[in-house]
């Protein structure tokens, strides 16, 4: 047993060391929404209490958030320095789900090696790494709570306190944790469709969970839920992003964010513990499969986070096909060679799970802000007027506000926002001077800000309306460039 925990603790370390790999690399983060959490930490920092107006985004609008996040990093920030806070205790969080899989993998089966691998295999789920690393996410916090409040259901005799409490604060800091109460719904439909009976504690636990969930989210988001009704789950995304925030799910897509290992061995161990074991704990896994499967099918989960989550329950459930493999080994004649078959299984881990997430990452760390497009914003931020508005792309919003501390024209926080998204892409993308500068003066934008990012998104070398008499070049680098309307 002491054997394992150490074995544990250096797959720990060396999931630990592979993001912090990437987050050395470089002073910036990946995704626009880590400067959206960046703001309002210091806000907290400074004025030891939430924003709940934000003047700067989309040039004034309120704020829907509990901010329990923002609290979080700001009391470590209270006593910690900032590359530790924002760079190195996301990555720890994130790091730290190694030992909830682990336990909860060996609530699944006898076998001490199998909950070891099923951790192992958890760490490199290639979607998993590639979005959440180098950026400042609240589903650093959001996933370990879910899944220890999944062990939580499993030892509900032992672990009830700790139920109750969870069943509190996991609302609260985020809605994703709606996914919980529909997964323990299901949970209990097939157990009754089995005909198995589910313990009262287990039974109370879950009722009890689920109409928390539906209280607290009214309370918290009941400002969203009087304005957009159930379209509200929806996070008023535009019509035109929609495909992109939630899209279809398909076989591809599962193979090459999740990999072949946990998609097979995960698919696997659902059928071991439903039909063959009938496990209690099987079938509550099963249940969350089964409601994230629906909601991405059904597109109400951003298509990358619900990539994530089911990633990380595959992983869970592949202990239950490696526990059977071993079994199956040891009385063959391979077993002699056991230590060569399991040598070779971490080759194919590393080859099918840990190549590729080295690669992805490495593909979006490239495609991340640059030296160049921070110094245009910091230039901003030096150069002009403090009610200013700047104009770039939704996926940079945040980043002008919380860097250049000027209103934007959009981000991509919807909820409580105008639709701007086809204005932001006309005036970005389009050829006609008049269009542009008429929507320029409707949002009073003073400048313009073109990144790589929006050269990309609109496949173009710069704006392709740019004249002498309406707009002046203030800042000028290669990787981007910032514009000043005159006209």
């Amino acid at each position: 047993m002491k054997r394992d925990y150490v074995i544990l603790f250096v797959i720990f370390i060396l999931t630990l060391f592979f993001r912090a790999m990437f987050v050395s690399e470089t002073p910036y983060f990946n995704e626009d929404s880590a400067y959206y959490n960046l703001r309002h930490t210091d806000y907290i920092s400074q004025n030891i209490q939430p924003m709940i107006y934000d003047d700067l985004s989309y040039g004034g609008r309120y704020v829907i958030d509990s901010h329990i996040f923002h609290l979080v990093l700001a009391g470590f920030r209270s006593f910690l320095p900032d590359f530790l806070v924002f760079k190195i205790l996301p990555e720890l969080l994130f790091a730290l789900m190694i030992f909830i899989v682990y336990a909860i993998a060996k609530r699944l089966t006898e076998n001490t090696t199998a909950p070891l691998l099923a951790a192992l295999i958890s760490g490199f789920i290639p979607v998993f790494v590639a979005n959440t690393v180098n950026t400042i996410s609240v589903y650093s916090i959001v996933l370990p709570l879910i899944f220890y409040q999944v062990y939580c259901l499993m030892n509900i005799d032992t672990h009830k306190g700790r139920f109750i409490v969870l069943s509190f604060l996991l609302p609260i800091i985020h809605p994703f944790t709606a996914i919980l109460a529909i997964s323990f719904v299901f949970y209990a439909i097939l157990l009754s469709i089995e005909s198995i009976k589910i313990k009262k504690a287990a039974r109370e636990a879950v009722l009890f969970f689920v109409m928390l969930v539906l209280l607290m989210g009214f309370i918290v988001y009941k400002k969203a839920f009087i304005e957009f009704g159930l379209y509200a789950v929806l996070q008023n995304v535009p019509a035109a992003l929609f495909s992109t925030y939630f899209q279809n799910i398909n076989v591809f897509s599962l193979i090459y964010g999740i990999g072949i290992i946990p998609l097979i061995l995960g698919a696997l161990g659902i059928v071991f513990g439903i039909a063959w074991e009938r496990s209690d704990s099987a079938f509550l896994l099963s249940g969350l499969v089964l409601a994230d499967f629906l909601l991405l099918f059904l597109r109400l989960i951003n298509f990358t986070t619900g990539m994530i989550f089911l990633g990380i329950l595959l992983s869970i459930l592949s202990a239950i096909s490696i526990s059977k493999a071993i079994s199956y080994v040891k009385i063959t004649k391979f077993a002699r060679m056991k230590k060569y078959i399991f040598v070779s299984f971490i080759v194919l881990i590393i080859l099918l799970l840990g190549i590729p997430s080295y690669t992805s990452t490495r593909k979006i760390m490239q495609l991340g802000v640059s030296g160049e497009e921070m110094q245009a914003l910091e230039w901003i931020r030096d150069n002009t007027p403090e009610d200013s508005t700047v104009l770039g792309n939704i996926e940079e919003g945040n980043m002008i506000a919380d860097i250049a501390k000027r209103k934007t024209v959009a981000d991509n926080i919807f909820m409580f926002a105008p639709d701007r998204y086809d204005d932001v892409k006309l005036m970005l993308s389009t050829e006609s001077l008049v269009k542009a500068t008429q929507l320029m003066h409707k949002y009073g934008v003073g400048y313009v800000f073109v990144s790589q990012s929006t050269r990309r998104m609109y496949n173009m070398e710069d704006l392709k309306y740019v004249s002498e008499e309406c707009f002046e070049p203030e800042f000028e680098r290669e990787k981007a460039k910032v514009y000043k309307l005159v006209c």
